[in-house]
């Protein structure tokens, strides 16, 4: 058997265990502020993510509106850090 690095071990156990997609869910929650900037962090907060659906809550309603406006760059932004088919749609609240 070939010897692999640990990083290529766990991500094929975590294929093998279909755990893969859990684990990218809960990356886009750790690293929110990365993926969307710090002033977007700030002020709205991923809350939760079910069957592809994310509610991000706003911190008032100019926020959220501004973020409705920006919806699609977000949805852009998100498939690039966790893979396309974690978050399918965005709602804000």
């Amino acid at each position: 058997m070939p010897y692999a690095t640990l990083a290529k071990a766990i991500a094929e156990f975590a294929r093998s265990k279909r755990i893969e997609k859990r684990l990218r869910e809960a990356d886009l929650f750790r690293r929110w502020p990365e993926i969307v900037g710090e002033r977007i962090a700030n002020r709205a907060k991923p809350v939760q993510l079910h069957r592809g659906r994310l509610v991000v809550e706003c911190s008032d309603a100019v926020w959220r509106a501004e973020l409705q406006f920006h919806k699609p760059e977000l949805l852009e932004r998100i498939h690039g850090a966790v893979g396309e088919g974690i978050v399918k749609e965005i709602f804000l609240k």
